[in-house]
C-alpha cells in the first residue's frame, strides 16, 4: 500500500534524525573501522532524503521566480500606466467609453476570463493584484477579490483614487475607481466600489485572432453597391452577397472570397455588413478590404481568401465580438480538457 503524505514525512523525519545521529558518532573518537561503517550507513540515509530535498528547492526556486515575474509584469505596468484623466486628445478620447452599456460588457468579460487587474494607487506606487468578482448594473458597483496583503488592502482602501489597469484579448483596459471598501458581498469577503464612470480601452494593432470552429460556422452579408458605370441610371438597391468567414478578431475578419464576377478588391469599402455570431448575436460593421490572397489545399481547390479590416467598429459591437471570442475559447479549451481526461 503506498504512503500517505504524512506517512512519507514521518519516514524522512526518522531518516534525518538517524543522519544527525550518525554524524555525532562519526565526530567521536570511535574505532577506525567504524567509521567506514557510519560514512556508508549515512550516505544511503542522504541518497534516499537527496530526491525529496531537490523537488522542495525546485518548487521554492519556482515559486521565487513566479513572484518575481508577477512583480516585474506589476511594476511594466506601473511605469506604461496613462492617466484616464489625460486622456483628452483626439486620438486616445476615441478610446474613452463613458457608455454605461459598454463599461459593464467590458467590465463583465474581464470577469468571465478572469483577468488579473491591478489596482494601483498612492500616486501609482503602491498596488494591489486582484480579478473582478462581481459586476452589478443594478446596484451600480463593482466587487473584487480582496489582496491576500492585510497591511496593502488596509492602504488601498484609504486611497481617494485607484487606477485599474487589465488586458482583455491583449487590449488593454484602464479605469478609475474612488475609493474601496472591504465588505461582505454574496457570501464572499470583498473590496466594493462604485461603477467606474469611463472604461479606456486601447486598441492594439497585434489582436487575438481566432479560427472559426467548422461545427458552428459564422457568416457574414455584404452589401454590394450597383457598379459605378450605372451611376446614371435609376438608383438600385445594393446586392447583398453571404460569404463564410473563416477567422475573427477585434480588428477584422477573414473570409472567403465572393464569386469572381463581384467587384472586391483592396481598399474598397463596404457599409452595413452584418456578420452573424452563433449564441451572441449579429454585429453591424463597416469592412475595409485589406488583402487578397489564395490558400492552396493539399490534393484539393484553391480557395480564395480576403483581409477585411473593421472600420471605427462600435463599442456595442466590439463587445458582442469579444463576447463570442471569449465563449469560443472558454468551449475549446473544455472540449480539450474533456479529450485529455479521456486520454487518462
Amino acid at each position: 500500500m503506498a504512503e500517505t503524505p504524512k506517512e512519507t514525512e514521518e519516514r524522512l523525519k526518522v531518516i534525518r534524525l538517524e543522519v544527525e545521529e550518525l554524524k555525532r558518532l562519526l565526530a567521536n573518537e570511535v574505532a577506525q573501522q567504524k567509521k567506514a561503517l557510519i560514512l556508508q550507513a549515512i550516505q544511503k540515509r542522504e541518497a534516499i532524503l537527496a530526491p525529496y530535498e531537490e523537488a522542495k528547492n525546485k518548487l521554492l526556486r519556482e515559486a521565487e521566480e513566479q513572484r518575481k515575474a508577477m512583480l516585474r509584469e506589476a511594476e511594466e505596468q506601473r511605469k506604461a500606466m496613462l492617466k484616464i484623466e489625460l486622456a483628452q486628445t483626439e486620438e486616445e478620447s476615441e478610446y474613452l467609453l463613458h457608455s454605461e452599456v459598454e463599461i459593464v460588457s467590458i467590465l463583465r468579460a474581464l470577469k468571465d476570463s478572469n483577468e488579473t487587474v491591478t489596482l494601483y494607487f498612492n500616486n501609482a506606487n503602491d498596488f494591489i493584484l486582484t480579478s473582478i468578482f462581481s459586476v452589478s448594473d443594478e446596484e451600480n458597483v463593482i466587487a473584487l477579490y480582496a489582496g491576500g496583503n492585510a497591511a496593502a488592502n488596509r492602504q488601498a482602501m484609504v486611497a481617494d483614487k485607484l487606477y485599474g489597469v487589465s488586458s482583455l484579448e491583449k487590449v488593454r483596459i484602464q479605469f478609475v475607481l474612488h475609493g474601496l471598501k472591504l465588505a461582505q458581498y454574496r457570501g464572499r469577503q470583498c473590496f466594493i466600489a462604485d461603477m467606474p464612470e469611463a472604461i479606456l480601452r486601447l486598441q492594439r494593432r497585434e489582436n487575438f485572432r481566432l479560427v472559426v470552429p467548422i461545427r458552428q460556422p459564422v457568416k457574414c452579408i455584404i452589401p454590394i453597391p450597383p457598379p459605378e458605370d450605372q451611376a446614371d441610371q435609376p438608383e438600385q438597391p445594393a446586392v447583398e452577397i453571404e460569404v463564410n468567414v473563416v477567422d475573427v478578431s477585434g480588428g477584422g475578419i477573414g473570409i472567403v472570397m465572393p464569386p469572381e464576377d463581384v467587384a472586391f478588391a483592396p481598399d474598397m469599402v463596404f457599409e452595413k455588413c452584418q456578420i452573424e455570431l452563433p449564441g451572441v448575436g449579429t454585429i453591424v460593421a463597416t469592412l475595409r478590404v485589406r488583402s487578397t490572397f489564395e490558400v492552396s489545399v493539399r490534393d484539393g481547390p484553391v480557395s480564395r481568401r480576403a483581409g477585411c479590416q473593421f472600420v471605427s467598429l462600435a463599442g456595442p459591437m466590439l463587445a458582442l465580438l469579444q463576447r463570442y471570442i471569449i465563449k469560443e475559447e472558454r468551449e475549446r479549451k473544455a472540449r480539450e480538457a474533456g479529450l485529455a481526461k479521456g486520454k487518462v
